[in-house]
């Protein structure tokens, strides 16, 4: 059986009601989990539909570039769309269903509303991007209502995103559960992104400094450092060290509720950075990345991992 693909609203609940009465009448449970992404998928979207799949019966990827969550002057027209290899990934993780709606079935001509998160949606990527996490509040929210999945799951790679998303579903009292998911990386440590494809080999190697900042302040974290000045230097220090990167920040901030760490880390935070590397042809690819300084032992491995990894890659 293939990939099932609904284009509106009736056509997503219609799929879903029907695996769902197949499941019920061979006497099981069904539950459903969503992958909201905007294509170009790779192996980090995979790993979410995957994740999905093993903890749901039935799993549904939403592929939508949303407008609204693009300013005037950003890569709207440029980002990338491939559509039929989406799907084949989306089968080959695990997925039934994917959900493709245009602009107009989103967003019908008297539409007026928008969605926001006050304070977390405007510093980090909010203060460079004013509208962008109205657009993404706005638009996971509309998929939540038409999905009604039990669980939905996001990258940390966006931390900010999982963190706003995770804040407005907690307050308006939403039934989805919003799960993040470790970021998968390249063997060099670089995040998987659907924009690294836009990079030659001089903005790639640039890229690099990300993940060996993002490194060095977790070693000094994991020494015992907890002054916030100390771990933002050793991610500083790298970041500044190669003049091909542009930063744009490297901020220390509270995992939860996104405030600025100034003093001393006492509680779970994210050491984020956003910058910008540019081709040999003067084309500039925004990326971001972060890593989560814990001690919490359900996310320490994954910090510890990621430090090995910049270990092995030496």
């Amino acid at each position: 059986m293939g990939i099932l693909v609904a284009r509106t609203r009736q056509e997503l609940r219609a799929m879903i009601g029907s695996l769902k009465s197949t499941l019920e009448d061979a006497g099981l449970r069904s539950s459903v989990g969503f992958v909201p992404t905007m294509g170009a998928l790779h192996e980090g979207h995979a790993t979410l539909i995957k994740k999905s799949s093993k903890e749901n019966s039935i799993t549904v990827v939403s592929v939508f570039v949303n407008p609204k969550q693009f300013a005037a002057h950003e890569d709207l027209d440029k980002y990338p769309r491939t559509f039929e290899a989406d799907c084949e990934l989306c089968l080959k993780a695990g997925a039934q269903i994917v959900f493709a709606p245009t602009p107009e079935a989103m967003y019908p001509d008297d539409f007026k509303t928008k969605i926001s998160v006050d304070e977390m949606s405007q510093v980090m990527c909010g203060a460079h991007r004013p509208d962008h996490f109205t657009g993404v509040c706005t638009v996971v929210l509309l998929l939540l209502n038409f999905v009604a999945a039990d669980r939905a799951y996001f990258g940390l790679k966006d931390y900010q995103q999982f963190a706003i998303i995770s804040r407005m579903t907690q307050d308006i009292v939403h039934p989805t559960r919003i799960i993040g998911v470790t970021t998968v990386r390249e063997e060099d440590g670089l995040a998987l992104s659907s924009r690294n494809r836009y990079m030659d080999a001089t903005a790639r190697a640039a890229a690099a400094c990300i993940p060996k900042s993002l490194r060095a302040a977790a070693e000094v974290f994991l020494s015992g450092e907890t002054n916030a000045p100390a771990v933002l230097l050793a991610a500083r220090e790298v970041l500044n060290s190669v003049s091909e990167f542009e930063l744009q920040y490297c901020e220390l901030r509270n995992a939860k509720n996104l405030t600025e760490v100034e003093a001393r880390i006492t509680h779970e935070s994210v050491l984020a950075v956003a910058g910008f590397v540019q081709n040999a042809d003067g084309v500039k690819t925004r990326l971001i990345d972060n890593v989560i300084l814990t001690h919490d032992p359900d996310r320490l491995e994954s910090l510890l991992d990621f430090v090995r990894l910049g270990t092995a890659v030496k």
